[in-house]
């Protein structure tokens, strides 16, 4: 599976954020997507699952044009929204919030509940408890585990480490490798280049809702001059 984006453009209202994505995420990789605050990574990958409509360019996935369809048919399609904040509720308990992904999903795909459990184990140990009684990290192990039973072939990641400590930012980092040893293809937003360099195959960088810069996670790293001038850091 190839998710293809060529001449992408969307905003909201009259404010254009993106203007022209040209990215591809081949499968079975992470890539990782950068870029300083409010230069489009979240608008991108929102665009991409339907949550904002495009106003010009195309999504493919294996062909298949997904530009402008409804969010349910992007996910049936194989995709799946990491968000950013988890946004998980808070009154549901952990099995609760299991059990509705897995209906959503069909039930029937390759991620099932004892097999998200066996890849999250925290989260069998805490099946009973209520979504707002979690920490941040099992409440983003939640988010992952919701998405992965809705059977995707691709998980677009937004910011999963947000507010987490670096201990539970590893934690996520290798449940991403994990994913990626059994098939799933990750498009992973992020401002913690720890994180991003522990997992991306390749970087790609976004400046002023274009994709500016792509390369191997190695040359990146490598590049000090490159990153302090597209991200601001060294």
């Amino acid at each position: 599976m190839t998710l293809q984006i060529t001449g992408l453009s969307s905003g909201y209202g009259r404010s254009s954020v993106l203007q022209g994505v040209d990215l591809d995420v081949p499968d079975g990789r992470v890539l990782g997507l950068l870029g300083r605050n409010g230069v489009g990574k979240t608008t991108l990958i929102h665009t991409v699952m339907g949550l904002v409509r495009p106003t010009g360019g195309s999504i493919t996935l294996d062909g298949k044009e997904l530009a402008g369809r409804r969010t349910d048919q992007i996910a049936r399609a194989g995709l799946a929204l990491v968000p950013q904040g988890r946004r998980i509720w808070p009154n549901l308990d952990v099995t609760e919030h299991l059990d509705l992904a897995s209906r959503r999903g069909g039930g029937t795909g390759t991620w099932t509940v004892p097999k998200v459990l066996e890849l999250l184990p925290r989260l069998a140990e805490r099946r009973s408890h209520l979504g707002g009684q979690l920490s941040g990290g099992e409440q983003q192990m939640l988010a992952i585990a919701r998405a992965l039973l809705t059977g995707p072939r691709m998980l677009l990641m937004d910011e999963p480490s947000d507010g987490l400590a670096p201990t539970i930012v590893d934690q996520i980092g290798g449940v991403i490798t994990t994913l990626k040893e059994q098939g799933v293809t990750v498009l992973l937003v992020e401002q913690d280049l720890h994180l991003a360099f522990l997992v991306a195959d390749e970087i790609a960088v976004m400046v002023k809702g274009q994709i500016a810069h792509r390369c191997s996670t190695t040359d990146f790293r490598a590049d000090e001059p490159t990153a302090r001038r597209l991200l601001g850091v060294a």
